[in-house]
């Protein structure tokens, strides 16, 4: 489904959750969806690091059983994007310059991964501006995180401040979901 209408509704995203591991998988495998787009830092992993939580680990160790999945990455370099991705055994895309989020570029790479239309991908991200507008443009199915700590690059730090003003102007529209129960582990 592409989006159409207003930037706000480019900005919200179709679903929200606490984090990565509180995404149900077989909710989206029921509802059609063969692909995952993940982003990186603050999503999987703490901003510059490639240490990732046990339960988030074991969340994409087990989406890689049921969906195509693609690691997208803002990173200039992408050097630790590519480890990760190397440690993960999945495809990964770093997209800088004109291929940055929410730029289409990066999104066509990952989706070429993924060998997955966008309406049976789903996006996965902590930034409205970035991962979720990104998504959005392209059709995917958007999903927004809570970013895993307030560490970040200096101008991902600058865009939420713009990100949080979007977001009370997306929740005043009515266009916001509500946050996602944790899952039965979380107790």
């Amino acid at each position: 489904m592409t989006r159409r209408g207003t930037l706000l509704a480019l900005l919200a995203p179709d679903e929200l959750a606490e984090r990565v591991a509180d995404i149900d998988l077989a909710r989206l495998r029921e509802h059609g969806f063969e692909g995952l787009i993940l982003d990186v830092d603050n999503t999987l992993t703490p901003w510059a690091s490639c240490e990732m939580d046990e339960a988030t680990e074991a969340w994409v160790r087990q989406a890689k059983q049921e969906f195509r999945v693609c690691l997208l990455s803002n990173s200039v370099r992408g050097k630790r994007m590519r480890a990760l991705a190397e440690k993960l055994d999945l495809p990964g895309v770093s997209a800088w310059g004109i291929g940055r989020k929410p730029l289409r570029r990066g999104f066509l790479r990952a989706l070429s991964a993924t060998g997955t239309a966008p309406e049976k991908t789903v996006m996965v991200g902590d930034q409205l501006l970035a991962d979720v507008l990104g998504g959005n443009r392209l059709g995917m199915h958007t999903i927004w995180v809570k970013r895993i700590r307030k560490r970040e690059f200096i101008t991902t730090r600058v865009g939420r401040v713009l990100e949080r003003l979007c977001a009370e102007r997306v929740r005043r529209a009515g266009l916001m979901p509500e946050r996602q129960r944790t899952t039965a582990n979380d107790g």
